[in-house]
């Protein structure tokens, strides 16, 4: 073996020529990646939130401790490559926790965090179109050097609507898979963040057999209902109940805010003239309660704008003569409390829009057993009908019941999971089981498959039917009174939703609801008022945020060319991590 000449250098030069020659290989790789290839974009606002994030600030409610993003950088106070960060000041330092509702959290002490980093496909639709619901990187059609990124809804050719925060193609309701809902979904509010304070109250409704422990839910059912022919004779048996379903029902309780209406009824003399007393003595004081408070004098109810504060309830009851009008204060304020989930963001707070009711929601909850259940039913209202859902944990069958009919719609089977998927080691079983209304069909899904087709279900003849309404607010032509009950049936439709057990020993691990993204009208441009038809070549596009987005519904030029595509995001780097996605030294805004 040749041994090294000291006085040799031939040996560093060439592995200095090899460490060159990968530098060269490297640079000419990023160059053909980023030109053909792939590109680094940063998004700046808040259009896509809260799936993808621009500029904003990292909360933690104080309350529930649930993380949540605050935008300081929207669609109009956005300049090409040079976006301008709002700073939150006066009342838009506050926050509001999309989860348990709490408001008034200071965010004006929180540093800004950079949006969502993307890494971009280039070129794929060169090779095929964009599908609806694909999220898309395009150029700006007004101005070529900017970047938006939204989502697809209307294909070249299709004539397109939004009504009631639906897109409706060609007349017919357009609908998503289970995975684009999953994609899309916005949280509502989820079990395993609850404030602490003592007079949140969560928004499900326990029956007895279900008891909170260390921030689970535990079915009593199996204590309460001994296991048939286990130490007892035939005729005992006979006698011994069968297990009951235990149920969690659905109801909205919102903590602070709203626009929501809630009446009582105030009729007998005392209560009335406790409330013209009370009138006159607020109409006569610089700050007033009346804007919260109104009396109809045809029906005879007093109602509520939003949640009664808690200062106006105490000054009613305290200035009450009569134990009537007391009792109507407390039925009102308990009332005010349940409202319909609407589309709020806790990621606007900055920014003022009206809230629509939102009636398309998903439950996921994640359930383990320590003995098996009998049965697990999910109860799913959808416009006038509700439905039923029954799992069978032993035979993994899973069936879709019309609950007004009786009948079987759909069957199927579910995979189980292994057992080392189970939460707790003592558990012997255990599934996630995920339900959905959105888009007018039913549907379900165990350990995230979809367990049989989705159902579809058929529009209504009559619109009115649907008792579906664009804005909390409503429009001119509705009274207060039609608002009220327009509000009240929303909210009972709602609580139509229903988890249930029977038997077993059971334990809810997460059980959360989400809802849809709800497309508002926005300036009513484009597809709001009357269907448009999209050009061929051209597709129609909408944010996820949409009482904040800059989109088709509002350019003067609706569409985007073909040829202004740049590509698909398939990767996303979270602001949380420092670090800064670049490719070639060079870092891209977009909206």
């Amino acid at each position: 073996m040749p041994r090294r000449n000291p006085f040799d250098d031939s040996f560093d030069l060439r592995w200095l020529r090899s460490a060159i020659d990968l530098a060269i290989v490297f640079v000419i790789a990023v160059i053909l990646l980023r030109t053909f290839i792939l590109e680094g974009y940063l998004i700046s606002t808040g259009s896509m939130a809260p799936g993808l994030l621009g500029f904003h600030r990292h909360i933690t409610c104080p309350s529930c401790h649930f993380d949540f993003a605050f935008g300081v950088a929207f669609d109009d106070s956005v300049e090409s490559d040079s976006p301008v960060i709002s700073e939150p000041d006066g009342s838009r330092r506050y926050a509001t926790c999309p989860n348990c509702g709490q408001i008034n959290i200071d965010v004006s002490g929180v540093p800004n965090s950079h949006g969502d980093q993307l890494l971009v496909q280039k070129h794929v639709y060169d090779f095929r179109p964009p599908r609806r619901w694909e999220v898309i990187v395009f150029r700006n059609p007004a101005s070529p050097g900017e970047a938006y990124v939204k989502r697809v809804t209307g294909l070249p050719g299709d004539r397109i609507q939004i009504i009631d925060g639906d897109v409706f193609i060609n007349g017919k309701i357009a609908r998503k898979s289970f995975e684009q809902q999953v994609a899309m979904r916005i949280p509502v509010c989820d079990l395993r963040y609850l404030a602490g304070d003592e007079d949140w109250q969560i928004p499900w409704e326990l029956d007895d057999g279900w008891t909170a422990e260390n921030g689970f839910l535990i079915s009593t059912a199996a204590k309460s209902n001994p296991p048939l022919n286990h130490g007892i004779d035939s005729d005992a048996a006979d006698a011994v109940k069968p297990p009951e379903t235990q149920w969690l029902r659905f109801r909205y309780w919102r903590w602070f805010g709203g626009h929501h209406l809630s009446e009582t009824p105030l009729s007998d003399e005392e209560s009335l003239a406790d409330w013209a007393a009370l009138k006159d003595r607020y109409d006569s004081m610089p700050i007033t309660w009346t804007s919260r408070l109104d009396f109809d004098d045809e029906r005879r109810v007093l109602r509520c704008d939003g949640v009664m504060p808690d200062d106006l309830q105490k000054d009613l009851l305290r200035q009450a003569t009569s134990q009537t009008f007391k009792s109507a204060v407390y039925r009102l304020a308990a009332l005010s409390h349940l409202s319909p989930v609407t589309d709020r963001y806790g990621y606007n707070a900055m920014v003022a829009s009206p809230e629509s009711v939102v009636s398309d929601l998903m439950l996921r909850s994640q359930i383990s057993w320590m003995s098996t259940p009998a049965v697990i039913q999910v109860q799913v209202p959808v416009g006038n009908k509700v439905f039923g859902i029954a799992v069978n944990p032993v035979t993994t069958e899973v069936e879709l019941i019309d609950i007004d009919e009786h009948t079987s719609i759909r069957s199927g089977r579910f995979v189980p999971a292994n057992a080392s998927q189970s939460s707790t080691d003592s558990a012997i079983g255990s599934l996630l089981l995920e339900v959905s209304n959105f888009d007018r069909q039913v549907v379900v899904a165990v350990n995230g498959q979809p367990c049989f087709d989705a159902f579809a279900v058929d529009e209504p003849e009559h619109a009115a039917d649907t008792a579906e309404v664009v804005a909390v607010t409503g429009s001119l032509q509705d009274t207060d009174a039609d608002r009220a009950l327009q509000v009240s049936i929303q909210a009972d439709q709602q609580r139509r939703w229903a988890l249930g057990v029977k038997g077993g020993s059971i334990r809810i691990d997460e059980l959360e609801m989400f809802r849809d993204v709800f497309y508002t009208p926005g300036r009513r441009r484009h597809a709001v008022e009357s269907e448009f038809t999209v050009p061929a070549d051209c597709y129609f596009v909408q944010g996820d945020n949409s009482p904040v987005s800059s989109d088709s519904r509002n350019w003067p030029d609706p569409c985007v060319p073909h040829r202004l595509l740049v590509g698909r995001p398939f990767l996303v780097h979270l602001p949380s991590r420092p670090a800064v996605l670049e490719l070639g030294g060079t870092r891209r805004m977009i909206r």
